[in-house]
């Protein structure tokens, strides 16, 4: 199910509202219920970031979860909504990659963000929120934005927004199954194995410093596990380490 709208401040903004409306007046809200937005007035990307979209040229999408899953296992809800992000866009640009904790790469420019909110309750994750932004055929980007990519940048063809919408829920849809701690191994084996930089060197900013280390793992938390040149691994929240890219 899905509901389209011209424009909004935020599609996580409305959707978040929306659920708790309904769910406070004790109507079931459905599982993997999107909204869509031609236009957002006010996007966000995760902590301070801003998001810049064209009107009506891209994917911008929240998406409504249930997954029962506890607070502490909430990096389960991440790795298995990167892993269907990736292979829904891996149609069109098969070399796309996840670059942690949740956006995806073409090489060293990004394609796509995503800003996932919880809901908390009694340590269970009430509900979950799950946006993210597809650059599907935007042709030029601002010059405050870093590294950008489009669909149309990678592959030379527009693409029809509304169809892409529907395929991508598809793909939601379909793995939804997967989205549970009995499959955790699995889909971080998949995340793994479609991670920017994995066993590569390359510089990296930790607590203002300028490191040279290797990513290695993530671990049960989410965490970033870098090697670092004196052979040590140290695990790095979201905001604790920069990529220099």
């Amino acid at each position: 199910m899905k509901r389209h709208l011209i424009e909004t401040i935020s599609t996580n903004a409305w959707l978040m509202e929306a659920a708790r409306q309904r769910r406070g007046s004790g109507e079931p809200f459905p599982d993997l219920y999107a909204v869509y937005a031609d236009f957002q007035t006010a996007g966000r990307g995760a902590g301070t970031n801003r998001w810049h979209s064209s009107r009506g040229r891209n994917i911008l999408t929240s998406i409504y979860f249930e997954t029962g899953l506890d607070a502490a296992d909430q990096f389960v809800f991440n790795l298995w909504f990167a892993t269907a992000t990736r292979r829904f866009l891996a149609k069109y640009v098969p070399e796309v990659l996840i670059k942690w904790p949740n956006d995806m790469y073409v090489r060293d420019r990004k394609l796509a963000g995503d800003l996932t909110e919880h809901s908390v309750s009694g340590g269970r994750l009430d509900f979950t929120v799950a946006g993210i932004g597809i650059d599907v055929n935007e042709e030029e980007f601002p010059d405050w934005i870093p590294n950008p990519t489009s669909l149309f940048l990678e592959t030379g063809q527009h693409y029809d927004v509304d169809a892409l919408m529907d395929e991508y829920l598809a793909v939601l849809n379909a793995r939804r199954p997967l989205l549970s701690t009995e499959h955790e191994t699995a889909l971080r084996d998949e995340y793994l194995s479609h991670l920017y930089r994995r066993d590569e060197s390359h510089p990296y900013l930790v607590g203002g410093q300028r490191v040279i280390g290797i990513i290695r793992d993530i671990d049960r938390f989410g965490r970033l596990v870098l090697e670092l040149p004196d052979g040590s691994r140290e695990a790095y929240g979201f905001k604790e380490v920069a990529y220099v890219v």
